[in-house]
């Protein structure tokens, strides 16, 4: 009976050990489950149309699944504060929007910082777009100024959240032009769109992705580039109309939880990079209007330091840190 017992047990102690090693699993067979990726924006809106769109790429880089959760509310907050939270093994990441997570851990209490993230890859740029419906009395950014001189906050501006690109170009602005304008949040892009679309605000801060396939169904007034953008060359920028502070964008990119080890934010950065440069990948982004902006983990953080000290000073200057 001793006999057959002994090689039992230890048969079942080797079993355990597998069966621990596989549950804690190891940088050399990661990923061996689907990835998560947090999208802390509505379905349907920029972000969560391009992360779908990286999506359907990832298991022929990754060799796993990657399944888009989205977490919407407070304009990113809801799900980077979920995303503060998570084990830092890789298999739960966040899209992150800038400069969103780094302006609202400046403004706010959040339970995420700058170094929550540990940045992957950076994707695209999205130039803020001012707009209103295609109806609209607005027909130009100079109606809307001239309006909000006369009639202090009878504007209202619907964007993704507060402290999110739009509303910075928003406060920008405001200051810029000696005006008031009412900011209304929503959790999202999509939110605020809706809201337009719906006759509930005057005009959209948006993205210009989003802008760009409304189509017909919006008057873009003006947008936040340096130079007329080539998806829409028709689009002045606010810089010609007078307003050249006023440039932002929304830049997009995936980060793993800080503590994540770099063995697994090695493979994780290679499959993200190879998906960037997959030319099926490039024309399916193209068509939803998405602008890319690619840069690796080393670029990203580097962008991501001069960031800092930039937004940390507009925000100074515009009177809105604590």
């Amino acid at each position: 009976m001793l006999r057959k017992t002994v090689p039992i047990f230890f048969l079942c102690f080797f079993m355990m050990i597998l069966a621990s090693c596989s549950d804690n699993g190891t940088s050399d067979d990661f990923p061996n489950k689907s990835i998560q990726l947090i999208v802390a924006f509505s379905p349907g809106a920029a972000t969560d149309t391009q992360a779908r769109i990286i999506s359907k790429y990832a298991s022929t880089y990754l060799g796993q699944e990657l399944v888009i959760v989205n977490k919407p509310g407070g304009g990113g907050q809801v799900g980077w504060n979920s995303f503060s939270t998570v084990e830092p093994d890789g298999y739960t990441l966040a899209a992150y929007n800038l400069p969103h997570i780094i302006t609202q851990p400046l403004v706010g209490q959040t339970s995420f910082d700058i170094d929550t993230f540990e940045p992957l890859v950076n994707w695209g740029g999205d130039p803020t777009v001012f707009a209103v419906k295609s109806d609209s009395d607005i027909h130009s950014l100079d109606d809307l100024v001239e309006q909000a001189r006369k009639s202090p906050n009878s504007i209202t501006v619907g964007n993704a959240g507060l402290y999110v690109g739009q509303h910075l170009a928003t406060l920008l602005l405001e200051d810029t032009a000696n005006i008031q304008v009412e900011d209304v949040p929503f959790p999202g892009a999509a939110d605020a769109i809706a809201s337009l679309l719906g006759g509930h605000t005057d005009v959209v801060a948006g993205n210009l992705s989003d802008i760009y396939r409304l189509g017909s169904d919006v008057r873009p007034l003006a947008i936040a580039t340096e130079e007329r953008h080539s998806f829409a060359p028709d689009i002045p920028t606010f810089s010609e109309l007078g307003y050249p502070e006023v440039i932002m964008s929304t830049d997009r990119g995936i980060a793993a939880r800080k503590g994540t080890p770099q063995e697994v934010i090695d493979k994780l950065e290679e499959a993200f990079m190879n998906i960037l440069q997959d030319e099926d990948f490039l024309a399916e982004m193209e068509q939803a209007g998405a602008d890319m902006l690619i840069m690796d983990r080393e670029q990203v953080i580097a962008d991501m330091e001069i960031r800092t000290e930039t937004y940390q000073a507009l925000l100074d200057s515009i009177g809105v840190t604590q």
